[in-house]
């Protein structure tokens, strides 16, 4: 009897066992990445990378010249800020003595003899050449802060001449029907000026130290055509401390009162002072001056343009009539500042800066 071959059972799980695995599980299986994949992800990043380098380098490079041009203007400004303030006051003369400090002989009175050229504050000045020392010496018109004494010039002056007092030469730019200048312009990178910056009166040189006494400062002598600073020309000027003349402590210092701004080797000066005791000059090419920039800049360009108008006073006249014998003409002053500057690190940096000042203290001239 032929013996059945009993057939196997299929089952669910022989099934899946004998059945090949379909694509998609086997690559579930697979891990990494190809070398190509690799090279292209590493090119995206590369990319990605340098593009964020070049923005901080962008944004480093504008915040450092932003930073270097924030200097380079606010160096500057404190310059023509400081020039401005001072320009400003040239010519303030206090005639009426407003805080007592010009009575040197201590009268209760301040008149021309306290305005004398001894150590002691006595003398006389005689403004008019009348024989008196009265109100019309103490007039705007003799304001000894706007006038020229020899070779010294005390008026605001652009490119002043130590040896002389002359300024540059003005060019007329206005001028009325009569063809005479109603304004003209100077133009220069030096500008003189002084002013009574202690109210007393008296134009202020500080050559002397307070401690020193007549032989170790003596007055420069000699004729008033050789030192405008000689006593005998009988000239307002505060050679020593000198208040109160009655005491043996002399109590006021005397204040440098003759001012300048210049341009020189690469930055700005300003004048403080004369350069010695035997130093009487006054000027853009002498004196002592201290530098008020910074070695960081450099100052290419310093210029000053004094504008003047001249107008008559005479009521019965026009303002814009010729000053002629007995007018008071009065001279309006207006001064622009112009000053360029780069840094010296990096002279690409550059930046030019411009102001004008109203002078406060008009000049009045008598037409003799």
């Amino acid at each position: 009897m032929q013996r059945l071959r009993r057939k196997p059972v299929s089952t669910p799980l022989h099934r899946a066992v004998a059945c090949p695995l379909p694509d998609r599980l086997r690559r579930s299986r697979q891990s990494g990445v190809t070398l190509t994949g690799l090279v292209v992800g590493m090119g995206v990043g590369t990319l990605v990378l340098s593009g964020g380098f070049s923005v901080y380098l962008m944004i480093a490079q504008g915040a450092r010249e932003n930073l270097q041009q924030a200097r380079l203007s606010q160096e500057l400004r404190a310059a023509l800020e400081v020039m401005q303030q001072d320009i400003r006051r040239a010519g303030h003369w206090d005639f009426a003595d407003t805080n007592g400090d010009g009575d040197a002989n201590g009268d209760g009175l301040f008149a021309w003899d306290d305005l004398g050229t001894h150590e002691d504050g006595s003398g006389t000045f005689d403004a008019n050449g009348d024989g008196d020392t009265d109100d019309w010496d103490l007039d705007p018109v003799n304001n000894p802060f706007q006038r020229r004494y020899g070779s010294i010039n005390n008026d605001l002056c652009v490119g002043t001449d130590s040896a002389s007092g002359d300024c540059v030469a003005a060019s007329c730019t206005a001028s009325n029907e009569s063809g005479d200048c109603l304004a003209h312009v100077q133009s220069g990178s030096c500008l003189t000026y002084s002013y009574d910056l202690d109210l007393d009166g008296r134009i202020g040189v500080r050559a002397c130290d307070k401690e020193e006494d007549e032989t170790d400062c003596p007055r420069p002598v000699g004729s008033p055509s050789a030192s405008p600073l000689d006593a005998a020309a009988r000239e307002p000027y505060a050679w020593r401390s000198w208040y109160p003349p009655d005491e043996d402590e002399k109590t006021k210092d005397i204040e440098m009162e003759m001012f300048g701004f210049r341009q020189r080797r690469g930055g700005i000066d300003m004048r403080v002072g004369w350069y010695n005791k035997k130093d009487i000059s006054f000027g853009c090419n002498s004196g002592r001056w201290e530098g008020m920039t910074s070695r960081e800049i450099q100052v290419t360009d310093l210029a000053f343009t004094l504008t003047t108008l001249v107008r008559n006073t005479n009521p019965e006249k026009s303002r814009t009539d010729t000053c002629e014998s007995g007018d008071t003409c009065q001279h309006i002053r207006t001064v622009g500042i112009r000053v360029s500057a780069r840094l010296a690190e990096d002279p690409s940096v550059r930046q030019t800066l411009t102001a004008l000042v109203a002078v406060r203290n008009d000049r009045y001239v008598l037409i003799p």
